[in-house]
């Protein structure tokens, strides 16, 4: 049984967890020898100094090295050992370097401290790995922080890689089966999985089988069968991973990212992993608490004045995409006088006769919007991200505007970089939605938390208040 919990939503905890439990052990074990040397617990000066840089210094170079890869799933202990190694190493040369230019050493009551604390931590950080490893590998044998995939397709090397991962069930990844135009009947070898079924069906099988992604095990030159691949695909959230015919050549090509010995190109993917991930969630959680404590009053005035335009509720819910393209209920002001929608969603144009006077004024100052800071309390949105489009509309544009939903590898969000580039209003085109959908790959290409912050700068200034806001 496949156990949906925190692991396999979000497997990006583990490395959290990780980086959480280095940092950790570095503050422990220094606190440890400088109790051995000291006699107590308690740090001087010179020495907490030395403890912040040092953790600071690890923050960096732990990420550098690519400790923190998701990756490496599967990844030997002795290339973890590496990459500590290669962290602790550098680490230590900068101190001296330090030490030689500033003479630290003359103001630390133990100058063992430094060369001790770096050995400890690298030995506990190392116990820590190999045991961790062990925990996952029971827990996934247990059916948690699972992946499931789908091969594509299934010819020699698409059966190479299957047997490999069915060989490391500590990997965690579940073969659910292969993509192939061909049925059982005409592949030359018996299969170890289910063929789901063909390559024009790929993107309706993956969500059917629930799929986390789908690799594609065929050579560089099969250019076309690979295109044509990605552009079923282009409706859907699901990870692709490009596995080369490239075995022979994988330690030659350090390019390649590697899963249980698998050299795999990743060629869509969200940029919220590891530590962004978490960044982007302490930023959402944390401005948008602060934002509704401040404007609880101005909710309160706003729910009072819609409730007295118009019979109906306050609030208007609408189901939309979020991300990786699940369905979320997006909260607003209701703006319109109750109507009729059976007949599917019609976005308000400029004088709309649906629009209450109360909801014209919200709609063109977006004040409509600010019940959507709930949404990012929830988790359901972030405040900086592509606007959420009814379904209805995604429907109606993602065959007709290229890349349309990888829009949705990102949280959607209360404002964004179309938004405060003026792209907001009426979609009546495809070429105003194309112009929308390129600021928002832009923004996930590009994305950090500078830029989020620039962006809601950009906001105060001149993404309330538009001529297309109505």
């Amino acid at each position: 049984m496949i156990r949906r919990g925190l692991l396999r939503e979000r497997p990006y905890a583990v490395l959290m967890i990780k980086r959480l439990a280095d940092l950790g052990l570095t503050l422990l074990c220094g606190l440890v020898v400088h109790r051995l040397l000291d006699g107590q617990w308690e740090m001087d000066g010179a020495t907490r100094e030395l403890m912040l840089y040092t953790l600071l210094g690890g923050v960096v170079l732990f990420d550098l090295s690519g400790l923190y890869r998701s990756s490496t799933r599967g990844g030997r202990l002795l290339r973890e050992l590496e990459m500590l190694l290669m962290s602790w190493g550098a680490l230590f040369m900068a101190y001296l370097v330090v030490n030689w230019l500033t003479g630290l050493d003359a103001n630390l009551p133990h100058p063992w401290w430094m060369p001790l604390t770096a050995a400890t931590s690298f030995v506990c950080q190392l116990v820590f790995r190999d045991l961790s490893a062990r925990a996952l590998r029971s827990l996934r044998a247990r059916g948690f922080n699972r992946k499931r995939i789908a091969i594509a397709v299934a010819s020699d090397l698409g059966r190479s890689v299957s047997a490999q991962i069915k060989a490391q069930p500590g990997l965690g990844i579940d073969v659910v089966g292969y993509i192939d135009d061909r049925g059982p009947e005409r592949l030359s070898a018996p299969l170890d999985a289910p063929v789901l079924g063909t390559v024009d069906h790929i993107a309706r099988l993956a969500q059917q089988h629930d799929l986390d992604q789908v690799w594609l095990a065929m050579p560089f030159r099969a250019e076309e069968r690979i295109r044509h691949i990605l552009h079923e695909l282009r409706h859907s959230t699901v990870d692709i991973q490009l596995v080369p015919d490239v075995f022979q050549f994988f330690l030659m090509n350090q390019a390649l990212d590697e899963i249980g010995g698998i050299p795999v190109h990743t060629l869509t993917a969200t940029p919220m992993q590891g530590l962004n991930r978490w960044l982007k969630a302490v930023e959402d959680r944390v401005l948008s608490a602060l934002i509704l404590i401040l404007i609880s009053p101005l909710l309160l005035i706003i729910a009072a004045a819609v409730k007295a335009s118009s019979p109906g509720p306050v609030i208007f819910k609408q189901k939309r995409h979020g991300w990786n393209g699940r369905a979320i209920e997006v909260w607003k002001f209701r703006t319109m006088r109750l109507h009729d929608a059976s007949h599917g969603i019609k976005l308000a144009t400029r004088h709309d006769p649906r629009v209450t006077r109360v909801g014209a004024f919200l709609r063109r100052t977006s004040l409509d919007e600010l019940p959507q800071f709930f949404n990012v309390l929830r988790g359901d949105m972030s405040i900086v991200g592509p606007r959420p489009h009814p379904i209805e509309i995604n429907d109606a544009y993602k065959d007709s505007v290229d890349k349309y939903m990888l829009r949705h590898k990102v949280k959607p969000g209360i404002t964004g970089w179309a938004q405060v580039n003026g792209l907001r209003g009426e979609l009546d085109t495809p070429d105003k939605m194309e112009r929308r959908v390129q600021h928002d790959l832009y923004y996930i290409e590009h994305w950090s938390l500078w830029f989020d912050l620039r962006i809601v700068l950009m906001t105060f200034f001149k993404g309330f208040v538009h001529e297309n806001a109505y």
